[in-house]
């Protein structure tokens, strides 16, 4: 059988192309960019390049599949959407999610597993947090997550069976984003800046596990119209991460805790400018303690993380050392200035 997947060449879709790989199944991998690994080269892959924009393009993708996993999403951290203003994620999430439902709807698809975000929580009010958390994203890409979950269940409701998940910031070989700053430090044996003591605790996931779920999800009838939370189960202290990778480095590095107050009047004042790709969701949860209640994913789908967030930066961080030319971080006036302070 044929199943599709968005966003194919991303952290995530990569683990889950070589996930459904291994079950046998044949993917249609879509994605705006060419996989940088080995499936356009695999007789069970078939590579579309195509914009989710596009609602033509994923009509077509959607036929003849059984199920559709979507996991594409727009963030300025990832370089091909650094330009994009807030409004132009939002609307770009929205419309691709929109036009995934409807290729959906059109072909008669099995199932349709979606990727959403912990963002749509915003600033937890309780830890852990279970699924009936209030909603109150704090950027654009957070509330696309939540206006895409609406449009999900919308399809629900005209006879689409769907399942949601909100996972907690991916890790994996190949990630992208605002950890490549971290690695790029420890690697230089830079100091480490943190916003606050990193007293706080901050649940990942690992693309592995999440890849994982979403099999599980595809398999479960008991998965039909359910939002599910993915995250770790052993997660330290930020900073406690923070050492045991400096340590596995062998880096010279040392962790520097900044003032969180100060630091986020100015993080908000230069993302506004346009100078820093860092978003809210960066700086207003940089310090607070965030973490995922995991128990329904577990009871529904049997599902089990296997990788600790120590163990998961550590593998991260070690794919990095071997490929790191290719994921420097973007040299912006901010990056100069802390390396410059480093």
């Amino acid at each position: 059988m044929l199943d599709l997947v968005t966003g194919s060449s991303g952290l995530l879709g990569s683990c889950l192309v070589e996930r459904l790989r291994a079950h046998g199944r044949r993917v249609r991998a879509l994605d705006l960019v060419p996989p940088a690994n080995g499936h356009s080269a695999d007789p069970g892959v078939e590579v579309v390049e195509a914009d989710l924009r596009d609602r033509g393009a994923v009509t077509e993708a959607c036929r003849d599949v059984e199920v559709v996993y979507h996991l594409a999403a727009g963030q300025r951290m990832k370089p091909q959407f650094a330009a994009l203003t807030e409004r132009e994620i939002y609307a770009m999430n929205v419309a691709a999610v929109e036009h995934v439902v409807a290729g959906a709807l059109a072909a008669g698809v099995r199932k349709l597993v979606a990727i959403s975000s912990s963002g749509v929580y915003g600033i937890p009010e309780t830890t852990p947090c279970r699924e009936d958390h209030p909603q109150r994203p704090l950027g654009a890409y957070g509330r696309s997550k939540m206006e895409a979950e609406r449009r999900c269940r919308e399809a629900l409701a005209r006879g689409l069976d769907v399942t949601l998940f909100r996972p907690m910031s991916l890790f994996g070989p190949g990630m992208t984003g605002v950890f490549i700053l971290l690695f790029y430090w420890v690697r230089q044996g830079k100091n480490v800046y943190l916003l606050g003591a990193g007293a706080n605790r901050v649940q990942m996931v690992s693309a592995w596990d999440v890849a994982d779920a979403c099999l599980l999800a595809a398999e479960r009838p008991e998965s039909r119209g359910i939002v599910l939370n993915l995250g770790a189960d052993d997660v330290p202290t930020v900073r406690e991460q923070v050492d045991a990778l400096i340590a596995h480095a062998g880096s010279r590095s040392r962790v520097v805790p900044l003032p969180a107050g100060c630091l986020r009047t100015g993080a908000r004042v230069l993302t506004r400018l346009g100078l820093s790709p860092i978003v809210p969701e960066h700086y207003l949860l940089a310090d607070r303690t965030f973490i995922l209640d995991t128990a329904r994913a577990k009871a529904v789908l049997g599902w089990q993380p296997r990788f600790s967030n120590v163990r998961m930066s550590i593998e991260a961080y070690d794919w990095y050392c071997r490929h790191g030319e290719r994921y420097r971080p973007q040299a912006g006036p901010v990056l100069r200035l802390l390396n410059a302070l480093s």
